[in-house]
């Protein structure tokens, strides 16, 4: 039987139904959303859109391989996953990102307190690879700080902010950009990069704008004892030495050199491993089951601080949490979520969803600055009426890549404004779970920092100025009538065009 394209309505259907089983989570339980509710709506949300292809007369060995396409295409983004979870276990566990953190507070001082906020909140978040670890220790230090030396808790807040979801954005570590890239088919490094565009100006304007606040508001010049005690608890847990910052320099490294990713976090991994026996012997000694360090307990400490939880104990609970790594083992949530999005995605694909809904778009919108605007706006959409910064990334970029392809636009436009649009704005909102939490965390209502986290709501801004005026855009030809849409394609030969 000849199969029947879907109406407007059938190919939205799914997209609400996932839309209100989320809301119905955020609203209606206090569950871990990312541990298996927002899967479990994602599959769900995926039984109506099949059903509702099979009703159309799609064979359900199409919808299958739809499913086993859209997930394969995702294996090269879950094995970086894996390989990100040990070397965030690795990089704590040698002291490599102590170290990071220990340098990084020499640089808080009242004079520039703000932008110092900025600076050290976004050197904790690029080294961990998340925003609400950064915030719940660092930011609350930060912010007693900054209400001891007389600045306002909101403009602290936003710097705190501000700098961590910068770090949020474009580290290797992060959940969120290794979603992005995986969602649209990126090389992650080539997402990273290509971010920059957008993500500097806005820091660079972030930062001009605190430090003008805090030449012209001011503060004290006591109150710094905060930061001096956690170095000492860093520092009397780990050997801090400065031969340590080779190995992320070794990384920053290879990554400009455009070393491919796995190999990348697979030596930065091994290197750290080897720093960890060198210089955290005491740690090791430590964490061993018995407290002593031999060959077997080392072996099996340094194992476990790659594929599972470690958690160094230095009195400072606070810190303990900070440092706590959850190596390959913390990914599996995240792992978790990909696969069921690439299965919504194969049945969004298999329905012929999104090129239904798709084409009512590109009927209206045709420059690059159209379709990056529509996304943006679909991204704060899904923010708001989801209530969950991963959801802002995987619908809007099933639903738009093959938007970006058809009219020769590459993958990495779209990642970068899912980023922009869906993991910076996420926490403006104050019934986003992560509004929601830095509020609750930081003492600080959404709407009272909303204005200084300066950041979040410039990224959306400054990546629509940019879209608009051509800047890095870059076209290629776009597929043939009837080639499939491959968000997992290798980038095509392009050029510029200006918009």
């Amino acid at each position: 039987m000849t199969q029947r394209q879907p109406t407007i309505l059938q190919s939205v259907i799914p997209i609400l139904v996932l839309l209100g089983l989320i809301m119905g989570t955020v609203l209606g339980t206090d569950a871990d959303a990312l541990a298996g509710a927002n899967q479990l709506s994602l599959l769900i949300a995926s039984t109506v859109g099949a059903a509702i292809a099979v009703y159309n007369r799609v064979r359900w060995s199409d919808i299958m391989q739809g499913m086993v396409h859209t997930i394969s295409t995702s294996m090269p983004a879950i094995l970086i996953l894996l390989m990100v979870g040990m070397l965030s276990g690795s990089w704590m566990v040698s002291g490599v990102i102590p170290t990071m953190i220990y340098y990084g507070l020499e640089i808080l001082r009242p004079d520039y307190f703000l932008p110092a906020c900025v600076v050290i909140s976004a050197a904790v978040s690029v080294a961990t690879g998340s925003s609400w670890s950064t915030i719940a220790t660092i930011g609350v230090a930060l912010i007693g700080i900054g209400h001891a030396l007389g600045f306002d808790m909101a403009m602290t807040a936003g710097a705190i902010i501000s700098g961590a979801y910068f770090g949020d954005k474009v580290s290797p570590l992060s959940d969120t950009t290794n979603l992005a890239s995986a969602v649209t088919g990126t090389e992650l490094f080539t997402h990273i990069r290509y971010m920059m565009q957008t993500t500097v100006p806005s820091i660079l304007l972030t930062l001009i704008v605190f430090t003008v606040l805090t030449l012209t508001v001011g503060g004290g010049h006591g109150g710094v004892l905060g930061a001096d005690m956690f170095q000492q608890t860093i520092d009397a847990t780990y050997c801090i030495h400065p031969l340590l910052l080779l190995i992320p320099a070794l990384a920053v490294f290879m990554i400009i050199k455009k070393v491919p990713a796995v190999p990348v976090l697979m030596i930065g991994s091994l290197l750290a491993v080897v720093a960890a026996a060198l210089f955290q012997q005491d740690l090791l000694a430590s964490l061993s089951p018995d407290g002593r360090l031999t060959f077997g307990s080392g072996y099996e400490v340094l194992t476990r601080a790659l594929y599972g939880r470690t958690t160094p104990v230095t009195g400072d609970a606070a810190v303990d949490d900070l440092l706590a790594t959850g190596g390959m083992a913390g990914m599996l949530n995240t792992v978790w979520l990909i696969v069921t999005a690439m299965i919504f995605g194969g049945v969004m694909e298999a329905g012929h969803f999104l090129e239904r809904i798709t084409s009512a778009i590109l009927s209206r919108v045709r420059s690059a600055g159209g379709l990056v605007s529509t996304a943006t706006g679909s991204c704060l959409l899904f923010n708001l009426t989801a209530g969950d910064q991963y959801m802002s990334i995987v619908v809007p970029g099933k639903m738009f890549i093959g938007a970006f392809r058809r009219n020769g636009l590459e993958s990495r436009l779209l990642s970068r404004t899912l980023e922009d649009g869906g993991t910076a704005t996420s926490v403006l909102i104050p019934w986003n779970t992560c509004g929601a939490t830095q509020a609750s965390i930081l003492g600080v209502p959404t709407f009272t920092y909303f204005p200084f986290a300066l950041f979040c709501w410039l990224s959306p801004l400054v990546t629509l100025v940019v879209a608009w005026s051509g800047w890095g855009i870059r076209r290629g030809e776009p597929p043939m009538d009837g080639e499939a849409v491959d968000p997992a394609i290798e980038e095509v030969e392009t050029y510029n065009v200006p918009r």
